[in-house]
């Protein structure tokens, strides 16, 4: 079964212009999006990226003339051919390091059938996330960046099955389980989607998970160091941590966890996306 897309009204999109942000130190590609005739546009000096609240995600490379379109369950189309399903998440990592990465969500007519949902664009230093992209609930469609932190944004949202953009050709390239350079089609999706038990998944899940373990213990870790260090310096210097509240002194003095929490916040914009990011799933 098929999902019908408004193909016509996708093909259209190559025509919106976005308002690209300029900030050359951490932007040196011109990144921006906003919204444009009720669609979310990114859009840097290579790449127009549009979404709609329709399952649709078009992509479109300004050097080269290539399209490719997510659109219905999801298919992808290269340059207007049918080239493969797919169904969990997946990343279309593109030329200029412009990463799309595309999660889905199950169909309520049909929860054996997913739909494009959620797509995390970053481009260096900066990111961009859009919601509401599935067809499921209609007029949710929403996007909120992260400007200077796209890195981040990179860090914490898992990347799925990744697919590079063929330098050489038309479509996309990616590495099977075997460390086999091959063409994106549908039988390397099959083994290798892990919304469908690909290969990849057994052989990576458990490093994968030690990994993710690891990271987060250091980065935590990091933060609660710096917490200690400045609650054991000088009254002068709680005082300029914003949100911070007096810490007990004596041996089993303990740092508060609300007062540690809003300090992370507050003090440090990218810690408060990464916590938001991280609530909303």
């Amino acid at each position: 079964m098929t999902i019908t897309s408004n193909l016509a009204a996708a093909s259209l999109s190559s025509q919106f212009c976005c308002c690209p942000s300029s900030d050359p130190a951490s932007n040196p590609t011109h990144a921006g999006t906003s919204m444009v005739g009720g669609k979310v546009c990114f859009e840097n000096d290579n790449y127009r990226i549009t979404m709609g609240d329709d399952n649709s995600v078009h992509i479109f490379n300004k050097n080269t003339g290539e399209n490719y379109l997510a659109w219905g369950d999801p298919h992808m189309q290269v340059d207007g051919q049918q080239a493969f399903d797919f169904w969990g998440t997946t990343t279309l990592a593109l030329e200029d390091g412009t990463k799309v990465t595309i999660e889905t969500t199950p169909w309520v007519n049909n929860p054996q059938m997913t739909l494009s949902s959620k797509v995390t664009i970053t481009n260096g230093d900066y990111g961009v996330q859009v919601t509401g992209v599935d067809s499921n609930q209609v007029g949710d469609l929403a996007f909120e960046e992260a400007k200077g932190f796209g890195e981040l944004a990179d860090a914490v949202v898992d990347d799925g099955n990744v697919l590079h953009e063929n330098p050489f050709g038309k479509g996309f390239l990616g590495v099977d389980d075997t460390g086999t350079l091959r063409p994106v089609d549908q039988t390397y999706i099959n083994e290798t989607d892990l919304k469908k038990g690909g290969a990849l998944e057994q052989r990576f899940a458990q490093a994968f998970q030690a990994m993710v373990g690891l990271m987060a213990v250091t980065f935590v870790g990091r933060f609660l160091d710096a917490w200690a260090g400045s609650a054991s310096g000088s009254g002068e210097r709680e005082a300029r941590m914003p949100g911070a509240r007096p810490v007990p002194r004596g041996p089993r003095a303990e740092p508060d966890d609300n007062s540690l929490v809003m300090w992370m916040g507050r003090s440090n914009p990218a810690m408060a996306w990464f916590l938001n990011a991280a609530a909303r799933g």
